[in-house]
């Protein structure tokens, strides 16, 4: 010992858990006490002998020598047996309990221990140490237990001190048990709050996401109404060159269902086979960039129906970026009529173009006689 710690009461720890018994020297060292620890009983016992303590805590289940063992030797020492000996274990059951009765034990604290309850077991004990003075004939009592006899032998005043430190223990157990199972109550009343307050979020989640679900099937349908009522045929092709949206202009205009050509390469359907290759090409460099010679602009091409048959259209093509890859829409309108009328006004005005020429020669003719009879009346 150091001058430091002599004038502090020693306890001795018995423990072979090096953490157990590190927690409580120095739950001992914080509260005015010194403290020494061996690791099991054999090493408790020379501990002892070497120097005694004011009193030992000592774990049950040791190798070498258990609790239970050093517990009966110190007591059975006359020299050691009023030094108090209090056994701090897991063990709770009536056969454990009898065993610290029969080792002569003071105490029993139960793991895990309250500290304040330890300490104050601690400083009673020193205080008033039990004196186990018994005769011998009043120190065996025999106890029917589940149908096993027990043979008790101890001293009265340890018997009572041991049952009462149970009992406290008993005691200790059920608040901790009472707290655990309000703290648990408050656990799940939060937990049910939470819960409440989550379904209710959730609802309220369902709830917006109906009322957008809703909102979208009305903005798609609003555009599908918008795409199949156009009078130009609109067409949507995906970065592969696939249609996707095809409208019933597009149907009527070249023939197809929407089922015989979403999926597929529009070319192969709608494009001239004498323009095929050059119109893939122009969309394959399209595809890489979202620009080309086409994008933007309205040209007059020409189209191929169902049946072979080849018709004029005017093609608009935009670009669009989904997911960084180039998409684009095509509004395409037929444009025989327009031509055909074209057609009819570029005849009228060669007519109108032919009979003023007619015109302009009759009317060079008529001024050349008007130039003859004139030349023939002067002459007269």
């Amino acid at each position: 010992m150091t001058e430091e710690t002599a004038d502090k009461k020693e306890v001795l720890i018995v423990e072979d858990s090096d953490v157990q018994a590190f927690m409580l020297k120095k739950l001992l060292l914080e509260n005015g006490y010194s403290a020494r620890v061996a690791g099991n009983g054999a090493e408790g016992l020379d501990a002892i002998r070497e120097r005694m303590p004011v009193a030992v805590i000592s774990d049950i289940i040791m190798p070498v020598m258990d609790g239970y063992e050093m517990c009966k030797r110190v007591k059975n020492d006359e020299a050691l047996r009023d030094i108090p000996f209090i056994l701090l274990t897991t063990l709770v059951e009536t056969e454990d309990i009898i065993k610290g009765l029969n080792a002569g034990a003071d105490n029993y604290v139960i793991k895990p221990y309250d500290p304040g309850y330890l300490l104050n077991r601690i400083a009673a004990l020193i205080d008033t140490p039990v004196q186990c003075r018994n005769n011998r004939e009043d120190r065996s009592v025999e106890v029917l237990y589940n149908g096993k006899a027990y043979s008790i032998q101890s001293g009265r005043g340890q018997t009572l001190n041991l049952l009462l430190s149970t009992y406290e223990n008993a005691i200790l157990q059920n608040r901790d048990l009472n707290r655990a199972q309000e703290e648990l109550k408050s656990l799940n009343d939060l937990l049910e709050e939470k819960v409440r307050q989550r379904t209710a979020e959730l609802t309220n989640e369902v709830t917006d996401r109906k009322k957008a679900e809703t909102a979208l099937k009305e903005n798609e349908e609003r555009f599908r109404s918008v795409v199949d009522t156009a009078s130009d045929a609109i067409v949507c092709v995906d970065e592969r060159g696939l249609v996707y949206l095809w409208n019933r202009k597009a149907e009527e205009m070249f023939g197809f269902e929407a089922s015989e050509i979403i999926g597929r390469d529009m070319h192969d359907y709608i494009v001239p086979e004498k323009l095929r290759e050059r119109a893939k090409a122009a969309f394959n460099g399209f595809m890489q960039t979202g620009t080309g010679p086409i994008v933007g602009k309205s040209l007059e091409l020409s189209g191929l129906n169902k049946d072979g048959t080849e018709f004029p259209v005017e093609l608009s093509i935009s670009a669009m970026n989904i997911k960084g890859k180039w998409h684009s829409t095509g509004i395409i309108r037929d444009i025989s009529a327009r031509k055909a009328a074209e057609e009819r006004l570029r005849q009228k005005i060669e007519e109108l173009e032919r009979f003023k020429s007619a015109t302009i020669k009759r009317e060079l003719r008529m001024k050349e006689l008007r130039e003859k009879i004139e030349k023939l009346e002067k002459r007269r």
